[in-house]
């Protein structure tokens, strides 16, 4: 089974794919947790790809849709080929820190601000372009957060201010996996706002033990003390 978590910087990706990892061990499921950039220094390809993808902005990259679009599924092809589909084939629950979603919703932002045309038409050009990166998740949690809370706590996590322009584009995204969360029912949202780490990690059990065929254990009291 293949968990994705998505979402602005800020909303808690990393904090609830660590809580979903220790609270599936502890239920005695085998899990790989794929932390955010894993192949920056794991595998010489990746590492080269990230580098060619950091360059520039660093969320709307380098300008180009098309260009940001297919490094991302680079990226993802290379992560699925040197860690998803091994540890899926061993039967292994992997947890991964950003999916499919995020290269859709970074690109159809930049759709959004800076082209017209509907949505749809976009959400369906990408997921021909993400299709080539792998298998998408089984289920895919959004922690859903309004972007400029979100970007007060990345702001705050990362020690400096984002400029204007950063703003408006983290704006796009929300509203893109908004678009993306209406299209897709393997997208499932989880509001994060205004509860604990503890509250979400709930709420995120139990809309998986809804959405993915094999069942999640929905007793928290170990994962609450």
């Amino acid at each position: 089974m293949l968990i994705a978590f998505e979402g602005l910087p800020g909303a808690g990706k990393t904090t609830q794919s660590r809580l979903l990892a220790d609270h599936l061990t502890r239920e005695k499921v085998p899990v790989n947790y794929l932390p955010d950039n894993l192949t920056r220094t794991e595998d010489t390809l990746g590492s080269t790809l990230l580098d060619l993808f950091a360059s520039g902005d660093p969320f709307s990259r380098h300008g180009s849709v098309v260009t940001d679009t297919m490094l991302a599924t680079a990226i993802r092809t290379n992560t699925v080929a040197t860690h998803i589909a091994p540890a899926l084939a061993s039967g292994q629950t992997v947890i991964e820190d950003r999916g499919i979603h995020t290269i859709q919703s970074y690109s159809l932002a930049t759709l959004l601000q800076k082209h017209t045309g509907r949505p749809a038409d976009g959400i369906g050009w990408l997921r021909t372009v993400s299709a080539m990166s792998g298998p998408p998740a089984d289920v895919a949690v959004w922690l859903r957060l309004p972007a400029d809370e979100a970007i007060a706590r990345a702001t705050q996590r990362e020690g400096r201010p984002y400029t204007a322009e950063q703003h408006a584009f983290l704006r796009h995204v929300h509203d893109a996996y908004t678009h993306l969360a209406a299209d897709d029912p393997g997208l499932v949202t989880v509001d994060v706002l205004g509860i604990t780490p503890l509250q979400v990690h709930q709420a995120v059990v139990d809309a998986l033990a809804e959405h993915v065929p094999v069942p999640i254990p929905t007793d928290h009291s170990s994962s609450m003390q």
